[in-house]
């Protein structure tokens, strides 16, 4: 007779959902206030709790996933965040804990992992042409703010090997694509790769916040009725060009809608995004713009890579090989794109 609360030495857990009381816990035992609600927003590259303190005030807790790319950048992205809200710039500030530490460490079956609070940001996401020219003018202040920069280093930088030369390796591990697709993958990198190499000379580069795809800031009213832009979810950022962070917005909706080429709605918000960011004091060259495609099919080439790096948690499902397929005449189309505005 097998004792059924005896664990099974070959169950091996790659990742554990905590429950919200657990995070609720954690939260009043290493910040010190009471946590009167907490629950789960979604699970993804992290799981986010939304939490309401017992005076009210909202937070978003993250608990830190363990990624194939390496280690939490946890400390990195506090730091900037506190240089930038004290530099005036539009982000949810972080919320240390009661000794002062950025983050917490929690010991899960699958390994160590990071706790990190940070206070919610009101809103919601960008939807109108001004609300769009409003978070590029958000994303200039956040780039000028973080030039001066001098906490600790990220541990990610945002060139050509962290966008595209990770995912050819997570693609190699792939269970279920044939050596011609293999090849063509990496042909493709070797291109993009080879073409950045000739750009990046003459690009700007920024501190990036590496997610700026529309959906990681919200809009929202202050007391006095004006509208503000905050940014958040910085766990990608590092050093990188202006090019790809620009890029980010355009391709999620290219993404998003299966495009191609830009429809007219894209083209109105990519040239208000354009004016906010310029009028906010951002400086975008004629190079710049004219890489903006190539940072596109990099972005591209990041985002299956996080998927197909992480099979162990999102299965074959989340880039199934077929997928993988039609995405080289995507790659293809979007070589072409014109984003001037």
């Amino acid at each position: 007779m097998t004792d059924s609360k005896k664990s099974d030495p070959n169950l091996v857990p790659t990742h554990t959902t905590a429950a919200a009381f657990s995070v609720a816990r954690w939260v009043a035992q290493h910040h010190g206030f009471p946590v009167q609600q907490c629950h789960l927003i979604r699970r993804g590259l992290n799981d986010n709790y939304a939490l309401r303190s017992a005076d009210g005030t909202r937070y978003v807790a993250r608990l830190y996933s363990i990624r194939p790319r390496g280690g939490f950048n946890v400390d990195f992205e506090v730091a900037l965040l506190t240089h930038l809200a004290a530099n005036g710039a539009g982000v949810a500030a972080p919320v240390p804990a009661a000794n002062g530490s950025t983050h917490i460490q929690l010991q899960f079956p699958e390994g160590p992992r990071a706790l990190a609070l940070f206070h919610h940001a009101e809103g919601s996401i960008p939807d109108t042409l001004d609300e769009f020219e409003l978070t590029g003018r958000a994303l200039a202040h956040i780039h000028e703010a973080a030039r001066d920069y001098a906490g600790p280093s990220s541990g990610y930088t945002l060139d050509g090997e962290h966008l595209a030369g990770k995912t050819l390796g997570y693609l190699k591990a792939y269970p279920e694509l044939d050596a011609d697709l293999l090849e063509t993958y990496r042909r493709l990198v070797d291109r993009v790769l080879e073409e950045l190499v000739a750009a990046e000379g003459g690009l700007t580069r920024v501190v990036c916040h590496g997610d700026t795809h529309g959906f990681n800031n919200h809009v929202g009213t202050d007391a006095t009725g004006t509208k503000k832009t905050v940014f958040f979810d910085f766990d990608d950022a590092g050093p990188g060009f202006l090019a790809y962070d620009l890029s980010v917005m355009p391709w999620s909706y290219l993404f998003r809608k299966s495009l191609k080429e830009p429809d007219d709605t894209l083209r109105e918000r990519w040239m208000h995004y354009l004016r906010g960011y310029r009028a906010g004091g951002g400086k975008i060259s004629d190079r710049d713009v004219a890489a903006l495609p190539l940072f596109i099919q990099l972005r591209h080439l990041w985002n299956l890579g996080e998927a197909a790096g992480r099979l162990h948690h999102w299965g074959t499902s989340s880039v199934p090989a077929d997928w993988l397929r039609k995405q080289v005449e995507v790659f293809e189309a979007w070589r072409g794109l014109d984003l001037h505005a």
